[in-house]
C-alpha cells in the first residue's frame, strides 16, 4: 500500500514533457478528458488511496502501540495477563471499525449515497441481536469479566467439571487446556460461576493423617519445622509469602488423626510447593518413627 502510494504520487508529480507543468493531470495527460473527468477522477483516485493509506497506517500504529504496551507490562504477573487477553480482542475491534469506516468512505467517494446502507446495518444489528442471543449473551459476559479482571489468560481456573489453565480468550468462548493436555472449549452463556485457583495469592493446605498412637505436639512441631525450612529454601522460599499456619488437630478418621496446617504462597504456585513439602515430610517422619497410617479394619469374631 505504502509503494503503490508513493509511486502514484511521484507519477502525478512528475513532468514527462520537462515544460515544468504544476497540475498533475496536465502531466499525467488526462486533462484533456471532457467535462473535467480527469481531473475528477484524479482527485477520487488520491482520495481512495489515502483512505487506504490511512486506514493500514491505524492497523499498524494500533498493533504496535498494543505490543509495545505488552512489553512494558512484562513481568508485572496479572497485568501482564490481563493485556495479553485483552490484545487479540482488540485487534479484531479496531479491524473491524477501521474496515467499516474505509468502506463507507470509499463508497462514499464512488458517489453512493450510505445513508440508506446505515439504515440497513441498524436493523441487520437489530435482526442479529434478536435472532442470536446466544451469541450476544456470550459477547455481554465475556466484556464484563474482562473489564472486572476476573479472568485472564494463563490463570488456573475451575468451571463445572472442567479444571485447567486458561490458555485463550475470545469474545465468545474461554479456551482451558487440562494436565493431560486436552483442550476444553466453554462459552460464555454455559459459565454460572467459575473457581479462579491463581488471583492475589493462594494456599498449600495439608491434611496430614497420623496414627492414634503418635504423640500430635510431636508432629505439629515437625511440620512446623518443615515449614520454615521450605521457606528459607533458595529455590522454594520465593513461593512462600508467609510462615507455616498450624491449624491444629481438624479432625479424627477411622484410622488416623488429622493435623491441618497450611503455607500462603505466590498465585499458582500452591502445587509446587505442596509436592516438595509432602515429599520432605515423608522423609522427616521416617527418621521420627511418626506413622502414617493406612485404613485398617479390626474384625472381632463373635463368640460364647
Amino acid at each position: 500500500m505504502r509503494h503503490l502510494m508513493v509511486a502514484f504520487l511521484v507519477l502525478a508529480l512528475a513532468d514527462p514533457a520537462g515544460a515544468g507543468a504544476s497540475d498533475p493531470s496536465a502531466a499525467l495527460g488526462i486533462d484533456a478528458l471532457p467535462g473535467g473527468l480527469g481531473k475528477g477522477l484524479l482527485g477520487k483516485s488520491l482520495t481512495l488511496l489515502l483512505v487506504l493509506a490511512g486506514a493500514y497506517l491505524l492497523w499498524k500504529l494500533a498493533g504496535t502501540a498494543l505490543e509495545g504496551a505488552l512489553k512494558r507490562l512484562e513481568g508485572q504477573g496479572r497485568r501482564h495477563g490481563r493485556l495479553k487477553t485483552l490484545i487479540p480482542m482488540l485487534r479484531m475491534l479496531v479491524g473491524i471499525v477501521l474496515v467499516a469506516m474505509a468502506a463507507l468512505i470509499v463508497l462514499s467517494e464512488l458517489g453512493v449515497n450510505i445513508a440508506p446502507l446505515l439504515a440497513g446495518a441498524g436493523m441487520v444489528g437489530l435482526a442479529f441481536g434478536l435472532g442470536a442471543q446466544k451469541l450476544v449473551q456470550d459477547l455481554i459476559g465475556s466484556v464484563s469479566m474482562l473489564l472486572e479482571d476476573t479472568l485472564a489468560v494463563g490463570d488456573t481456573v475451575r468451571i463445572g467439571e472442567h479444571t485447567g489453565v486458561i490458555e485463550k480468550m475470545t469474545l465468545m468462548d474461554i479456551q482451558l487446556r487440562d494436565q493431560a493436555g486436552y483442550l476444553h472449549v466453554i462459552p460464555f452463556s454455559k459459565i454460572d460461576a467459575f473457581v479462579n485457583m491463581t488471583v492475589d495469592y493462594a494456599y498449600a493446605v495439608f491434611e496430614v493423617g497420623v496414627s492414634y498412637r503418635a504423640d500430635v505436639d510431636q508432629v505439629m512441631a515437625a511440620l512446623v519445622e518443615l515449614g520454615a525450612g521450605l521457606a528459607e529454601d533458595e529455590q522454594f522460599g520465593q513461593l512462600i509469602q508467609e510462615p507455616l499456619e498450624m491449624m491444629g488437630v481438624d479432625k479424627f478418621t477411622d484410622s488416623a488423626v488429622v493435623i491441618k496446617s497450611r503455607l500462603k504462597t505466590e498465585p499458582g504456585k500452591q502445587w509446587v510447593v505442596m509436592r516438595e513439602f509432602n515429599r520432605r515430610m515423608k522423609m522427616r517422619f521416617d527418621e521420627l518413627g511418626i506413622e502414617i497410617p493406612f485404613p485398617q479394619m479390626t474384625v472381632w469374631m463373635g463368640g460364647k
